[in-house]
């Protein structure tokens, strides 16, 4: 009788990485067969994004903006996404707290058109 071999999935830094450069100044990064992200040229240096197309950072050559996505848990990349969030909250709670007074000014005014 054999007993079954248990398999573990190998962990993500073992995955296999792709680079594909899809146009002139873009390139794109699978990992995993899932897309990770991308490097874009641009005036003066190269841009890169994660797979959700956050900003990674602004980089001089194509192989450290390629580098700043092999770890996504770098303390660059978490505080740059820690930024983003931030930021992307703050405009939020603006939006609403202005959409609020706009509707109850409106109501405020109601009676007396």
């Amino acid at each position: 009788m054999t007993t079954p071999t248990s398999t573990s999935p190998a962990p993500l830094t073992a995955a296999r990485v792709l680079w594909a450069k899809v146009d002139t100044g873009f390139w794109v990064v699978h990992r995993g067969g899932e897309y990770f992200g991308c490097v874009d040229q641009v005036a003066g240096g190269f841009v890169s994004r994660d797979a959700h197309g956050v900003p990674v950072g602004r980089y001089d050559t194509l192989d450290t903006a390629k580098a700043s996505l092999r770890s996504t848990t770098h303390p660059a990349n978490v505080s740059r996404r820690r930024r983003f969030e931030r930021a992307t909250v703050l405009t939020a709670t603006g939006v609403g707290g202005t959409t609020l007074a706009l509707a109850l000014t409106a109501g405020a005014l109601a009676p007396y058109l």
